[in-house]
């Protein structure tokens, strides 16, 4: 196939060939006054649906294209310069060569569709208001970027995107804020781009033209509507916290959302302030921006140990930011707040909040593990994608490790991993079910601790012992597949520059978000069993 299984936008390919068609006619025809209608058409339809940059691969050639036309017209009025006319008439269709080579290799794509949802998906963006006075007290990085209560640190808001079940009838929105689009799409190259490319902003503004089937500030799916899911649940939704990968945010782990949310979760997708995310957009519409100076000054330097311990600091924050918003999420099964009442949505008596799953990737599923490990009475299951184990703060690593010690190896400060619920049991991050899964690229190279938390899962040392937990891998995968990454890149280039492997993007990605919910569900139906035992 001829995009390799990406998924080109039906109505943008039209509407681009129809344009490359027109101005071919313009080129290859008399400038009269039919070919000069066709002309401003044509320019007026690129600039109307694409502006100046979403759809580069023309707009850019379009330049040279109309000066030369412009020649030509010059040429038809002397009638002297019949050399010209031939050359440029050559350079025109030289020009639409080249625009039409570009659409076809930079396609404006579209995510996998969700087919076997049971809901629609409901989607709002919002900033939920928390306290941060714990993290404060600890000495971790929060407190450093609320603009919002500059008196008050232990006040803040996080920036977040919740997808949730959904009887509303879906429609298109835009995949990117609108409002954000230009400062993600520009710090995504900044990041990721090989150097020549970094400031090449515009080349990522095809991703404007992505959308999802969802419905913004729909009402929540009722409870009395007979699923499986919400029986096992008591006729509520089961919650998740998802937490995204370095130099990511919630936005590009959409997919994986939208598969959950259409299943029968309500997923709150969290942007991190400790400037490990692309672009974070505050409550005042500014921008906290990626900080790359870790990776400069520490990480390419050698110093790996204090690049290391920099990002367990930042880990500590994460952490406290999806507990924090878990406690506000919790409480909306209870109380309604003041900015989703003004959009006459409620989560009132919808939520399970006993069935809590913490899910993320890379660093997000050091995260999840890590949040676990602090907190895990409150937890029902972890979903780690790919987790970036070394950047676990030392008692989350010693917690999650600890079942691979013999009894009389046991240190005391392993104790400080265990926490107290409320009815005075300790719990360990093994009281947890967890899936961790890794792309083939990971397994091979031994990262995230592979063989080491494969091996604890073999002798059963990984989660309780009738519980779920499970290891796995995404053969021939690469790292930034369970991301939307791969599937809005033309896959010629992700290929090229070792973003995706040798499998369909968007085959993977349905692969782990199957892997996911089965996880998910076998949880989910265990837990039912034992209840009702």
């Amino acid at each position: 196939m001829l995009w390799g299984g990406l998924r080109p936008i039906p109505s943008r390919l039209a509407l681009d060939t129809l344009t490359i068609a027109s101005l071919l006619y313009c080129a290859t025809t008399l400038p009269d006054t039919t070919n000069d209608a066709v002309l401003a058409i044509a320019c007026l339809t690129t600039i109307t649906t694409a502006g100046l940059t979403s759809r580069w691969t023309i707009s850019f050639p379009l330049l040279p294209f109309l000066f030369l036309q412009g020649l030509r017209r010059i040429e038809w009025v002397v009638g002297s310069w019949s050399w010209a006319g031939v050359l440029i008439g050559a350079l025109s269709i030289i020009i639409l060569i080249i625009s039409a080579a570009l659409t076809i290799l930079f396609p404006a794509v579209e995510l996998n569709p969700i087919n076997n949802g049971k809901y629609n998906v409901g989607v709002i963006d919002l900033h939920l208001p928390v306290d941060f006075t714990d993290g404060v007290r600890r000495g971790s990085l929060l407190g450093t970027q609320h603009q919002d209560s500059p008196h008050e640190p232990s006040k803040a808001y996080v920036t977040a995107r919740l997808l949730y079940p959904t009887h509303d009838t879906a429609t298109n929105l835009p995949y990117l804020d609108p409002e954000s689009a230009s400062v993600v799409c520009a710090e995504l190259m900044k990041a990721g781009a090989p150097g020549p490319l970094k400031n090449l902003w515009w080349m990522l503004h095809t991703w404007r033209f992505t959308t999802i089937r969802a419905r913004r500030n729909a009402q929540p799916a009722s409870a009395s509507s007979s699923t499986s899911v919400e029986q096992e649940c008591g006729e509520k939704f089961p919650l998740a916290v998802y937490s995204h990968g370095l130099s990511g945010n919630a936005t590009i782990y959409t997919y994986q959302a939208l598969n959950l949310a259409a299943r029968g979760m309500v997923v709150l997708m969290v942007d991190h302030t400790d400037q490990s995310a692309i672009a974070v957009k505050r409550r005042d519409s500014s921008h906290l921006l990626y900080d790359r100076s870790l990776v400069t000054e520490l990480a390419m330097q050698g110093k790996e140990e204090e690049y290391d311990r920099k990002r367990r600091d930042q880990t500590e924050h994460r952490v406290e930011e999806c507990l924090s918003v878990l406690k506000v999420f919790k409480s909306l099964n209870r109380q309604n707040s003041p900015d989703l009442d003004a959009m006459g949505v409620s989560f009132v008596d919808k939520l399970d909040v006993s069935d809590v799953t913490l899910i993320g990737h890379s660093f997000g599923g050091c995260t999840a593990l890590a949040a676990a490990a602090q907190k895990p009475h409150l937890i029902s299951a972890v979903v780690a994608h790919e987790p970036a184990i070394n950047w676990m703060p030392d008692t989350a690593r010693q917690s999650l490790f600890r079942s691979e010690k013999k009894e009389e190896e046991k240190k005391d400060d392993d104790i400080i991993s265990l926490d107290i619920n409320d009815e005075g049991k300790s719990k360990s991050i093994h009281d947890v079910n967890m899936l961790i899964l890794y792309s083939g690229e990971w397994a091979e190279k031994g990262w995230g601790a592979y063989e080491r938390v494969k091996g604890m899962h073999e002798r059963e040392q990984l989660g309780p012992k009738d519980g779920t937990s499970d290891v796995g891998v995404i053969r021939n995968a690469k790292h930034q597949e369970f991301s939307d990454t791969c599937m809005l890149t033309p896959l010629w280039l992700a290929r090229a520059t070792g973003l995706t492997g040798v499998r369909n993007p968007n085959e993977t990605a349905e692969e782990i978000a199957v892997r996911t919910a089965e996880f998910l569900d076998a949880t989910r139906s265990k837990r039912s069993k034992r209840e009702e035992s």
